[in-house]
């Protein structure tokens, strides 16, 4: 009787229930919108894969018809090279390791622990996606740069999900 007139001074109401969360039930319906989420992404996914163009993984070198452009430090052009028998294909083994390893510094320095694709860095850029509202970007492996030069030059300079799914399916 006493707690009450003291809830009652406080400004409480007699018989004020408490509720407790049941963190058991909390934690089945998050799996539960978890899982509904990955099927709809799964789905996604297999949807944009499965209506991507067929590609043809053998004929890369004759793919690779880009000209190029040499700059100079100040960043003037040099020279502009076309596509017309300049390019000589030159085998990894025949390149300056210094020359590699720069490369891979500039562009993807996880390139000897993945296999074409970093999941973890795209997770992390769709999170980011996701929570700041800004577009995914330079999230590409060298891989995924090689696939979307050869086979999404149409697409490229978009920055969407389906050219990102289209991308790593091709990657892979």
């Amino acid at each position: 009787d006493d707690k009450d007139k003291i809830n009652m001074r406080r400004g409480g109401r007699k018989g004020k229930r408490k509720y407790k969360i049941n963190f058991g039930r909390l934690f089945k319906f998050l799996i539960a919108i978890a899982l509904v989420f990955v099927v709809f992404a799964g789905g996604m996914v297999l949807v944009i894969a499965k209506t991507a163009p067929p590609i043809e993984p053998g004929n890369i070198y004759s793919l690779l018809t880009e000209n190029s452009v040499l700059y100079g430090d100040n960043g003037e052009i040099i020279e502009s090279l076309q596509n017309s028998g300049l390019r000589t294909n030159v085998a990894f083994s025949d390149m300056p390791p210094n020359l590699i390893n720069a490369f891979i510094a500039i562009e993807d320095k996880t390139f000897w622990d993945h296999n074409g694709f970093n999941f973890i860095r795209i997770f992390g850029a769709i999170a980011e996606g996701v929570f700041k509202g800004e577009n995914i970007s330079g999230t590409s492996t060298i891989t995924q740069q090689l696939a979307r030069n050869l086979y999404l030059a149409e697409t490229k300079s978009q920055r969407s999900m389906t050219r990102k799914i289209r991308e790593a399916y091709y990657t892979l």
